[in-house]
């Protein structure tokens, strides 16, 4: 069966526009926010916005995950943390997933919410300095709170702000004092 030119043309550039497109469809998908020192990818990204969520969830207020608390937690560990902690760190995570995955059956993203509270809750119980997994937690949680606790939501509208320790009041009458006598 002969081929005309038109056809072996187009099947000729539909071959190569599949093998152009290929490398950007099996690569993945960076993280938001650019880090000089630690690689955290899309993914990651999803995983540490639902453990902020969870440490934090949403309720009549907003949680963790609408301050934004998971990009405060990956830039502090990039700018802030030495290598080796930044390693240890990633490797919790590394770890945290893991174990999730072994304990839950899929990966955190994917748990449901309280089987998300049950694992975090396993993790409480650990030793941060046996099991990456829990130091990776605690280390995300204090960066979570501390996230939330900074943030324009809660310094405006829980904990008002004020830039000094507190207000001078200079003109406030003094009442007169009884001396005590012996």
């Amino acid at each position: 069966m002969p081929v005309s030119r038109r056809t072996a043309i187009k099947q000729v550039l539909l071959v190569s526009a599949g093998i152009a497109l290929l490398p950007s469809c099996l690569q993945k998908t960076p993280a938001s926010v650019k880090l000089k020192n630690i690689d955290v990818d899309g993914d990651d990204e999803k995983m540490l916005a639902e453990l902020t969520a969870t440490i934090i969830p949403t309720t009549t207020t907003p949680g963790a995950k609408e301050v934004s608390a998971h990009l405060f937690t990956i830039t502090m560990i990039d700018d802030c943390f030495d290598k080796e902690r930044q390693q240890k760190w990633l490797g919790g995570m590394r770890a945290f997933e893991e174990l999730c995955k072994k304990t839950n059956g899929h990966s955190f993203v994917k748990s449901t919410s309280t089987e998300k509270e049950v694992f975090l809750k396993i993790l409480e119980r650990e030793d941060p300095a046996k099991v990456p997994a829990a130091h990776f937690y605690q280390v995300t949680k204090r960066l979570t709170i501390q996230a939330y606790t900074s943030s324009e939501y809660y310094l405006t509208k829980v904990e008002e702000y004020e830039l000094v320790p507190a207000r001078f009041h200079g003109s406030i009458p003094v009442k007169d004092l009884k001396k005590k006598t012996l």
